[in-house]
């Protein structure tokens, strides 16, 4: 995170929690700097363990590998939370499972 980076507000609908998270990092690792268990395997936007439902704002992607997550998937609200750059205060949904 680059100092002077504006930071955000994101909501994590699984936990109810409201995380910070600055504009020039991923929503995955500001989760995993708040010790929340978000599931994810590869953080390069891979694999697709970390696909989530973008509730409400929105995101940047950060490239990603095409296997990772189609058009229709970002097209229905979807977005991979190691590849997300939240461009304002957002709400989100994974929908992958923990790894506890």
């Amino acid at each position: 995170m680059a100092q002077g980076a504006k930071t955000y507000q994101v909501s994590i609908r699984n936990n109810g929690l409201v995380i910070p998270c600055a504009a020039d990092e991923t929503i995955l690792h500001a989760a995993i700097v708040a010790g929340i268990d978000y599931p994810y395997a590869c953080a390069s936007g891979n694999c697709g363990t970390c696909i989530s439902h973008l509730d409400e704002g929105t995101v940047t992607m950060l490239p990603r590998g095409d296997a990772a997550i189609s058009p229709a998937q970002v097209e229905a609200g979807q977005t991979l939370a190691c590849r997300a750059l939240p461009k304002g205060n957002v709400s989100i949904t994974w929908l992958g499972r923990g790894r506890r």
